[in-house]
């Protein structure tokens, strides 16, 4: 026994022996998590040799050099690694890719590394390092800064505005070398002409002249270090005092935390700070608080369509959007950068939760690059929508940045797709968002005013344009897309395109998707190009579906009175008549949801239809009628016509701008009123163009069809009255002007050329011209880019002659030259009479030979051509 002890000891002194013989570092292993967490802490305290430890001995010389040029010549003093995640890894290779954030006071350098690493005597180090992307012109800016004098005068003088301020207090940012923002108290003083006639007609309107002046408090202006010296002129005192008060710094300071984040910055991604970017060229924004006009934005846009813009926050509209006027010996560039991608399909996969109005998925984006070299991509994305990561197609993260205040994300890709080049990425996200209350695309009409109410509303959600709910291309871009919505087995789902698939979830692994057993999955494809998605959720019942020749589905909520079975033959009949006039529907199928609702009117998405009906009463509720511009309702079939109509006007066929929105609601409203003329004669068909005319009348003066949805900012009754109502005047005055062969021929046209993209009123200009072979452009020119309307004086005799009577009539123009089709009406014999004439001249004269004499002569006796009328 004492034998086989002492063999053991000797065995174990052996062993221990040997063992103590191992180098320490094969004894310890070192894993790629151990390695990243010896880089960071170097790299983050900025060890440099400990740092320079983590690479090879090829490669540490040159590593030193490049990290010391970071810290010492571009004067970063701090760094911070993030997102390091393994690619590739075997047992004695790996591939890393990390994210460096290095910044001083007042700037950033954001890399992205790709690490390939092996394992030397146990240890990981960096035998190659790969900048695979960078940013470098982000900024850290701040005001107060060291930088800050009171002088006797600051002019700022940029086209039509001009800004000063006496015995002010000027505060500079931070940035060095750089003239980038300033913030300015004192006496201020504005004034502000716009040279556009329309743009001061617009400021006559809202402040009753036509310039503005105002005493200032403050201003905050954001440029260029060009424009600084051209633009801004400062008058010191040599002999002042440079006094300022700790009072004037936290005001300024309080200031510059109110505006910076409101223009040219975006929130970092890697720490949720925000920085800033240097406006370019002569780029300018002016923020400035007035004691009588408020708080108003001025922003200069060099080179785009429309160069200044004024902004009121307290109302939040624009008040004046427009090209300065220049010198006739001038010539304005104006450079179209046109998109910089084209998004070609998307892949979503959401599930969504109605209780808590709660989003989690991913997005796959596929595109391809219209320029030589894609840096970066720009989405509308939802604020409140939390980006967990955004990957390209090889997986590798992406960095991004995010400007919540202009609901846009900025992705910067690692490897710049070249022109024509197909890339794609992914972006998972989650968040809360309630539906917003009114959507972009359609109007909401709200027809009664409530005083009592105790009917209950099914609880439906609708995700449209405006929400955001998933990344939007910039523009009108159209895709096809599959869309994956899941929601709790309760509710039904109906989306832009066709259902493909539905199924229930099963068999779940993960624990926290257990209580998602059940839930019902829906697919929907779209192969026909749309420019936006959207889907509703609710407790619907299926009415009634067919196949073909179009596939059209009917939803109803519960408290929907479903006995109107006719609904799904009306739609049939819609849909053949607008077929027989604008072309084939440019879509799959159609799905229409009728729900009861706190407002009537509707909206249209690419390929479904929801219907809003006001509640049904019970005795004790009162409705109270009100007026509404575009109030067809007493012609039942109205609505339906609208919402059917943006398959083609908003949808088939977009808007490219603001000022061609009536494309879309004007081109609508005009095919709802083609339809009820059809399906309820003459006479309902007077009494539309009767009320429309009055609207006009009203209205006309807020502004011409052309300025679009910026009239709604404000008077909402004038936009419906010159958007949806003048436009579909002047459609029908175009079609009785050229005739329904010649007009009609036109439209078909006009839809098939921009089928699946936005349209500008150019094109519309154009392709009426081309197919009618007519000058147009007088009819044009007043009818959509004036604000003004005919005045007309009538002038009409009635000679014996001696086989009959002669009708003389003379049509003076007493302003402007409108071009239009001028309807005259008369009875003869007991017999109703209708003649066209077209009036084309300032002054024309016309002569009709009849047997009887006439009676009852009436001019425009359907008010069809809006204006002034008199003897």
């Amino acid at each position: 026994m004492s034998q086989i002890k002492g063999f053991l000891k000797k065995f174990l002194l052996m062993f221990f022996l040997i063992f103590s013989m191992i180098p320490i570092s094969i004894a310890e292993e070192q894993s790629v998590d151990e390695f990243i967490s010896q880089m960071k802490n170097a790299l983050e305290q900025k060890n440099i040799p400990a740092y320079l430890d983590c690479f090879s001995s090829k490669i540490r010389k040159i590593e030193e050099e490049l990290i010391n040029t970071i810290f010492d010549v571009s004067e970063m003093d701090s760094v911070a690694v993030f997102k390091a995640y393994k690619k590739t890894e075997t047992q004695d290779d790996a591939t890393l890719s990390v994210k460096i954030l290095f910044q001083n006071s007042y700037s950033v350098l954001i890399e992205a590394w790709r690490l390939a690493l092996e394992k030397m005597d146990g240890r990981w180090q960096v035998t190659e390092k790969k900048v695979t992307g960078s940013i470098n012109n982000l900024y850290r800016l701040k005001i107060p800064s060291e930088r800050v004098e009171r002088v006797r005068l600051i002019e700022i003088k940029h086209v039509d505005i001009k800004i000063t301020f006496e015995d002010a207090i000027i505060f500079y940012d931070n940035i060095p070398a750089h003239e980038t923002a300033l913030l300015i108290l004192g006496k201020g003083h504005l004034f502000f002409s716009p040279s556009s006639p329309l743009e001061k007609h617009q400021l006559e309107l809202i402040y009753k002249k036509n310039i503005l002046q105002d005493r200032l408090k403050y201003a905050y202006l954001r440029f260029s270090d060009s424009f600084f010296k051209d633009n801004i002129k400062i008058i010191r005192e040599d002999d002042k005092e440079n006094l300022v008060t700790q009072a004037d710094k936290n005001r300024a300071y309080s200031l510059f935390v109110k505006y910076y984040s409101r223009s040219f910055t975006v929130k970092n991604s890697l720490n949720g700070g925000l920085l800033s970017f240097l406006p370019e060229g002569n780029r300018a924004l002016f923020e400035f608080e007035g004691r009588k006009i408020g708080e108003l934005t001025y922003i200069f846009s060099p080179f785009a369509e429309e160069e200044v813009s004024l902004y009121q926050w307290k109302k939040e509209r624009v008040i004046n959007l427009y090209t300065p006027s220049v010198d006739k010996n001038e010539k304005r560039l104006f450079i179209s950068f046109g998109q910089k991608f084209d998004v070609s399909n998307y892949q979503i996969d959401i599930a969504f939760n109605p209780e808590k109005f709660y989003f989690s998925g991913k997005a796959k984006v596929e595109l391809e690059s219209k320029i030589d070299s894609l840096s970066a991509l720009k989405f509308k994305l939802h604020p409140d929508l939390e980006i967990l990561r955004i990957t390209d197609e090889d997986k590798n993260e992406l960095f991004y940045t995010k400007d919540d205040f202009r609901k846009t994300l900025y992705i910067y890709f690692l490897h710049p797709p070249s022109r024509n080049k197909k890339a794609s990425i992914e972006i998972f996200y989650r968040g809360k968002i309630e539906p917003p209350e009114l959507t972009a695309d359609v109007i909401s009409l709200a027809q009664y005013e409530v005083t009592y109410k105790r009917s209950r509303i099914d609880k439906s959600f609708l995700y449209s344009q405006s929400s955001y709910w998933y990344p939007v291309p910039p523009g009108e871009d159209y895709f096809t897309a599959r869309v994956k919505i899941i929601v709790p087995p309760e509710y039904s789902v109906i989306s832009s395109g066709k259902l493909i698939e539905q199924s229930e979830l099963k068999g779940l692994e993960k624990v926290e998707e257990i209580e998602k057993t059940g839930f019902s999955v829906n697919v929907f494809e779209t192969k026909k190009p749309v420019k936006y998605l959207s889907f509703i959720v609710g407790k619907f019942k299926k009415i009634k579906e067919t196949s073909a020749p179009l596939p059209l589905e009917l939803f109803c909520t519960s408290n929907v009175d479903s006995k109107n079975n006719d609904i799904f033959e009306q739609i049939k009949d819609i849909l053949e008549f607008y077929e027989s006039r604008f072309g084939p529907y440019p879509f799959e199928k159609l799905s229409i949801v009728r729900r009861v609702w706190s407002y009537s009117g509707g909206h249209s998405p690419p390929s479904f239809i929801v219907l809003n009906e006001l509640p049904r009463f019970p005795e004790e509720i009162r409705l109270i009628r009100r007026s509404s511009p575009v109030d067809l309702s007493h012609w039942k079939e109205y609505f339906l016509a609208h919402e059917i109509a943006h398959q083609w006007w908003g949808q088939g066929v977009a808007w490219d701008s603001y000022h061609d929105h009536w494309i879309s609601e004007g081109l609508a409203q005009f095919s709802a009123v083609l339809y009820l003329r059809e399906k309820y004669g003459e006479r309902a068909f007077s009494n539309i163009l009767k009320k429309f005319s009055r609207w006009i009348e009203k209205k006309s003066e807020w502004g011409p069809i052309t300025m679009g949805s910026r009239i709604s900012y404000f008077d909402f009754e004038a936009y419906q009255s010159i958007i949806y109502n003048k436009t579909s005047l002047v459609l029908n005055m175009l079609k009785d002007f050229l005739g329904e062969d010649l007009f009609f021929k036109g439209i078909r046209e006009f839809f098939m050329l921009n089928r699946y993209s936005a349209a500008s009123t150019d094109d519309f200009y154009q392709t009426i011209i081309e197919t009618s072979g007519r000058d147009l452009k007088p009819f044009f020119k007043n009818w959509f880019e004036s604000y003004h309307l005919p005045e007309v004086k009538v002038s009409k005799t009635v000679e014996k002659r001696a086989e009959g009577f002669l009708l003389n009539l003379k049509i003076t123009q007493q302003k402007e030259l409108f071009v239009f089709p001028l309807w005259i009406e008369w009875m003869e014999n007991g017999n109703k009479v209708k003649k066209k004439l077209i009036i084309d001249r300032k002054v024309k004269d016309f002569s009709f030979e009849l047997r009887t004499k006439p009676d009852k002569i009436k001019v425009n006796p359907d008010h069809a051509v809006p204006g002034k009328f008199f003897k």
